[in-house]
């Protein structure tokens, strides 16, 4: 392999040896308490103080809607966010992080020496009544707003005006452990009765009287803040960070409820009072932490007329800060290099605020302390250890890096897929899209975070590093080690993903997808491994200190190189335009990189434009397509430095685009990035032509699984008449390589969502499935012979404005055509890709199935027409007998040739040939091409 773009900032340049973590842990909890210091930037507060007033404003006569649950992972912004809205909004802050827990700041609240937490989950005794946990803290919160009545009346004798009290009073209470929060919470736990309420705990005090003596109460000390308080806001808002702690701990016995259905309950209390609660929560389980309508309570502490229920609650608040910047504009066209866009700061200014403000904050800390950070929140961390056990998930270690690299997709409708997509949520950083109203599940993901992605990929080879040398490791050449590391790679990964589909774990609609996008991380990754100048690679193989850095540019020709097999690489690089006479595709992307570390979606066709594919280059993303952009299924960014400028533009991008045909005997549709998405946005060239672009169809086909198949009917045909298709394709077999020339001129050719006349090439289809390099169509007796057809008449002005296009498509899905599959290894993809009917896992014998297709879940011969007799011989019997019709040669073919599977496969390349008439003079007026 060729050397990659490598490039390092200063700090890169001295790798470091991944440190223990105790030596590590204490550098890295001081630059994440010194990053909560950051100035905050951008204006997620304003969108969560709008969410909270419309849902307070809302809630009127309607029991548990005063809450709301805000849920995203850690490190995403969630306590930052609503620190910034204290500064606004009185609010009471509690934060009940656990004393053990040191993984994140701001610490948990302490009251009378003992974690604010375990005021709240109190074990639970045979004696304890839902009813009395739900007063006992509904007066732990009275006590509070009975502190802050007290500080409002010294206050006030102060002279100070009303406009400050927020700000003043989030200064005043300062940060967990202050003096003034623990003389708070201490005195809030305080058992003695607090007056007006010293029968609070008395179970004859119904829930309607006790509800409108606390919202006096609560009036007449908001009166005091708010003199002119309307409807259309909260005056006092409590909020509760690491909430999902509440879910954990059964306080009640009769009947059986966690800490946070109580808490909850108590709100219920102050229905109808100027008081609203945020619960800031990592998520756990969604159905406890956002308590939904199968699981919530069934007794409600109201009156018989109250139209309450559970239904009323609020869906969560997902939308913290993101692409927040310390600069308004994260990037500026032109103005990064490709060692900055490379480069770990960077990276980090993209996505969730957590890396950067731990970066920009602390010079003297390590990049790659931060990195080895990042990859501890990608471990799999169970939050309940009682379902420890249920919950042991195959090759675990895997699921977060990869589901940041390759954009896992989890079933929505089975509960251990919900529960791992929250896990994943809680511990891995994975992101909470949305959570839908009936709050059963949540649609999540890994937006584009380069540096996560970094993080992942390094994780991901930590893994197959250890997988790959085991103890023997060190023995070995660094050659030896790196394609021990490779094969762990190209075992493990398919096997994994395969693992967790049959589980039911992966979103199985997008099998197809999902290998591309595994095909080429694999690509991506094994191109870097390959590359023996990668000092990175070479000194942790030899036990030298360093890290390896996934986030390099890597040449085309090399990603092409461990993309597709040796045997057809050659092919492919010698392969020429098929839109126009050119260079070899080599020579045209020499000097040519790509870089993306993970895959986003695209929404609409603004996506796959030069300008946007830009932007998406500066953040190491790939694109596939999403919802109604099937125009192409991926696109991979390629920067073609012009004029030896190491600062790329959206003029100096081209791409890679990748259509995925899941059958073999699909048709296959050209991808013309000029025409269909007007991908290129002015005349751009490279050496006096436009910038080229390679189109990928990768024919991946139905490949069979293991599973129970209807026996097909036998076929009989009376007569044959005419050559057919079969024989044919016996003839094409023979031929290893096929070079196809350009069709004649005006030939029709369909493109996605067009048919138009212009002057193209026409492929040829065919139905060969052999494991061969083979440029279309008729079958030619030597191994490779240019077949001469004329070339469309194209003027110099016309060739001028035709971007070169190189055509590859790559038929199967085994070591054959794709290097990063290994030998033994094509049965994972087969097994990825198989589509299963619903009888494939039937428990039964053969026959027993059979039965089973009697009752016709779906209609197949022949076991579903045994109840009827036709007078005539038919195709739909145990037999069947197509009659002597020489004028139906196209239906003999057909029948031949049903449920034929592709069992081979190929690489083919479509190209114009070098073979051209040599008088042709290059003026406007004559043929030039």
């Amino acid at each position: 392999f060729h050397s990659l773009l490598v490039v390092k900032t200063e700090d890169e340049k001295k790798p470091t040896l991944q440190t223990p973590a105790s030596k590590s842990e204490p550098a890295i909890k001081e630059s994440v308490k010194t990053a909560w210091k950051t100035v905050y930037v951008g204006n997620a507060h304003e969108l969560l103080k709008g969410a909270m007033n419309a849902m307070y404003s809302e809630s009127f006569e309607k029991p548990y809607t005063n809450f709301c649950a805000i849920i995203q992972g850690s490190g995403t912004g969630k306590s930052w966010l609503v620190d910034k809205l204290t500064d606004s909004v009185f609010m009471i802050p509690m934060v009940l992080r656990p004393t053990g827990d040191r993984s994140g700041f701001p610490q948990g609240d302490m009251a009378d020496g003992q974690p604010l937490v375990g005021f709240f989950c109190t074990k639970t005794t045979k004696e304890t009544l839902e009813l009395h946990v739900q007063r006992r803290y509904l007066l732990f919160l009275l006590k509070i707003i009975a502190f802050v009545d007290n500080w409002i009346n010294v206050w006030k004798r102060s002279g100070l005006g009303i406009e400050r009290l927020a700000a003043d009073w989030k200064e005043y209470l300062g940060p967990p452990l202050s003096p003034e929060r623990l003389k708070m919470y201490t005195t809030a736990i305080d058992p003695s009765p607090l007056r007006g309420f010293e029968d609070i705990l008395d179970e004859r005090v119904e829930f309607d009287h006790l509800q409108n003596r606390v919202k006096i109460f609560i009036d007449s000390v908001s009166k005091k803040i708010e003199p002119a308080h309307t409807d259309i806001q909260p005056v006092i808002v409590f909020y509760f960070d690491e909430a999902h702690h509440l879910s954990k701990t059964m306080v009640s016995a009769e009947p059986n409820r966690t800490a946070y259905q109580c808490l909850c309950k108590a709100f219920t209390y102050m229905m109808n009072a100027p008081v609203f609660a945020l619960f800031l929560s990592t998520y756990s389980r969604l159905s406890e932490t956002v308590s939904s309508s199968r699981n919530f309570w069934s007794s409600r502490p109201m009156s018989s007329h109250s139209e309450g229920s559970n239904d009323n609650m609020n869906a969560p608040f997902v939308e913290p800060p993101f692409d927040a910047w310390k600069e308004p504009s994260l990037v500026i066209e032109g103005t990064h290099s490709a060692q900055e866009i490379c480069s770990l700061k960077f990276m980090a200014r993209f996505g969730h605020p957590l890396f950067w403000t731990v970066l920009e904050n602390n010079p003297s800390i390590d990049d790659e302390e931060v990195v080895q950070y990042a990859m501890s929140k990608l471990e799999l961390r169970l939050e309940d250890t009682s379902r420890d056990k249920s919950c042991k998930f195959p090759l675990q270690k895997l699921i977060p890096p990869l589901s940041v690299r390759i954009d896992l997709s989890f079933e929505s409708n089975q509960d251990e897929a919900v529960f791992l997509e929250g896990l994943l949520v809680a511990s891995s950083m994975r992101t909470v899209y949305s959570v839908p109203k009936h709050q059963q599940y949540l649609h999540g993901g890994y937006p584009s975070k380069p540096f996560l992605a970094e993080a992942a990929a390094r994780a991901i080879f930590t893994w197959c590093h250890a997988k790959g040398l085991g103890r023997t490791g060190s023995t070995l050449l660094p050659a030896q080690q790196i394609e021990m590391i490779i094969a762990a790679y190209k075992t493990n990964i398919p096997s994994a993903i395969l693992q967790w589909l049959e589980l039911g774990l992966i979103d199985q609609g997008t099998r197809e997808e999902l290998v591309v996008r595994m095909l080429c991380t694999l690509a991506h990754d094994i191109a870097i491994l390959k590359n023996p100048d990668h000092e990175h690679v070479n000194a942790v193989l030899s036990g030298v200190s360093g890290d390896v850095s996934f986030s390099q540019m890597i040449r085309v020709e090399d990603f092409l190189r461990a993309l597709i097999s040796e045997k057809y690489i050659g092919d492919i690089l010698n392969a020429r335009p098929s839109n126009l006479r050119g260079e070899t595709l080599r020579d045209a992307f020499k000097d040519s990189y790509v870089h993306f570390t993970q895959f986003v979606k695209a929404g609409d066709k603004s996506t796959i434009t030069d300008e946007a594919i830009y932007l998406l280059f500066l953040r190491a993303a790939a694109i596939e397509g999403y919802g109604n952009m099937a125009s192409t299924d991926f696109v991979i960014p390629v920067w073609i430095p012009t004029n030896n400028s190491q600062y790329p533009n959206r003029w100096s991008l081209s791409a890679i685009f990748i259509q995925i045909n899941d059958r073999v005997d699909k048709q296959f549709i050209l991808i013309n990035a000029q025409e269909t998405f007007q991908f290129f946005t002015r005349p751009q060239t490279q050496n006096g032509q436009k910038l080229p672009y390679i189109t990928i169809a990768m024919e991946l086909g139905i490949l069979a699984a293991k599973q129970k198949k209807a026996p097909q009917p036998e076929v009989t045909q009376a007569s044959k008449v005419g050559r057919t298709r079969k024989g044919q394709q016996a003839q094409q077999k023979k031929d290893p390589v096929q070079v196809s020339m350009p069709a004649t001129p005006m030939a029709k050719r369909q493109t996605r969502g067009t048919t138009k006349q212009v002057r193209v090439q026409m492929p040829v289809p065919t139905t060969a499935v052999r494991d061969t390099v083979q440029r279309i169509p008729p079958p030619t007796p030597a191994d490779v012979k240019v077949i001469s057809r004329k070339l469309p008449h194209i003027t110099r002005s016309q060739t001028l404005q035709i971007h070169p296009r190189y055509e590859i498509v790559i038929k199967g899905c085994s070591s054959r055509v794709y290097n990063v599959i290994g030998d033994e290894d094509k049965s994972h993809y087969s097994n990825i890709l198989a589509h299963k009917d619903m009888l494939a896992e039937h428990p039964r014998s053969e026959d027993r199935v059979e039965a089973v297709r009697r009752m016709k879940p779906y209609w197949v011969a022949p076991s579903l027409y045994h109840w009827a007799e036709m007078n005539k011989e038919s195709r739909l019997g145990a037999k069947i007998v197509i009659a002597n019709n020489n004028n139906n040669n196209d239906d003999n073919e057909y029948y031949e040739n049903t449920n034929e599977e592709a069992k081979e496969d190929m690489v083919v390349v479509n190209q114009y040939s070098d073979r051209e008439d040599t008088g042709a003079e290059d003026t406007d007026t004559e043929d030039v091409s």
